[in-house]
């Protein structure tokens, strides 16, 4: 059992070897690999702190989705040259950097599509720092620095985690740069802007204005009195009405007799 122990603790312990040499070391072995390498670590330095410190937006995914595609096409450039020379050869050599090469460019191809289409999952897996993980553990390989190995890639999946959580480990304890800190102030007052929006104050309401030909109508005769009593307005031409003339009583109204 104990001897069970030291053998997985040695593998545990070539590989991590081999994972160091391959990120760290190799690269500065073979200049022809840093054509690629430079601008990859290059960009992570800046997009790591500098704009994803605290975290990746889908605009940032999308260009990293770039970064990968682009990338992933050098990889397949470089794999057929080299099969072209006959340095590499073996099925499964080239079918396993051929499969690597495809899984690299799906990969690609999720970010850009769930980051057109808004999917919370890709502010995790959209990040440069996976981006630069890819390409810092399998580029060495593709320019044939380091032979292809199923070790390498059971390394590569293995220690990623340190990877990652070395690079947050250091995002957490250094200071926040000034251009990252204006970002954050200017984002907390756009979602407060946002969540209170400005309520207008002192509106006048303003005058109905009606059509031309309606505003030049006169204004409405005043309504009419109620015409006077008959008595109090004699007709000058009746001749049973006339001025300072009473209309002859009737005889046979036993209530109007004389």
């Amino acid at each position: 059992m104990v001897g069970f122990f030291i053998l997985a603790a040695n593998y545990l312990w070539e590989m991590f070897q081999l994972w160091i040499q391959t990120i760290f070391i190799v690269p500065f072995q073979n200049t022809d690999m840093l054509w690629l390498l430079v601008p990859v670590w290059a960009s992570w330095f800046f997009a790591e702190f500098f704009q994803e410190k605290t975290g990746t937006s889908f605009g940032n995914a999308i260009t990293n989705s770039v970064v990968v595609l682009w990338g992933s096409i050098d990889c397949t450039r470089q794999t057929l040259k080299l099969m072209a020379s006959h340095t590499i050869a073996g099925t499964w050599n080239i079918l396993g950097r051929f499969l690597i090469i495809g899984l690299v460019f799906a990969y690609g191809i999720m970010i850009l599509v769930w980051s057109w289409k808004t999917k919370k999952l890709i502010k995790y897996l959209g990040r440069i720092r996976e981006v630069t993980y890819v390409f810092a553990i399998f580029t060495p390989m593709f320019y044939n620095a380091v032979p292809f190995s199923w070790n390498l890639i059971l390394a590569a999946i293995l220690f990623f985690p340190l990877f990652y959580f070395a690079i947050e480990l250091i995002d957490r304890y250094t200071p926040n740069p000034k251009a990252i800190i204006e970002d954050m102030n200017d984002y907390g007052n756009l979602n407060k802007a946002n969540k209170n929006p400005p309520q207008p104050q002192n509106i006048r309401r303003q005058p109905v204005q009606y059509p031309e030909q309606f505003r030049r109508l006169p204004p409405p005769a005043p309504p009419r009195p109620p015409q006077a009593a008959y008595h109090q307005r004699p007709n000058p031409y009746n001749q049973y009405n006339q001025l300072n003339q009473q209309r002859p009583a009737n005889p046979y109204n036993r209530y109007n007799r004389r």
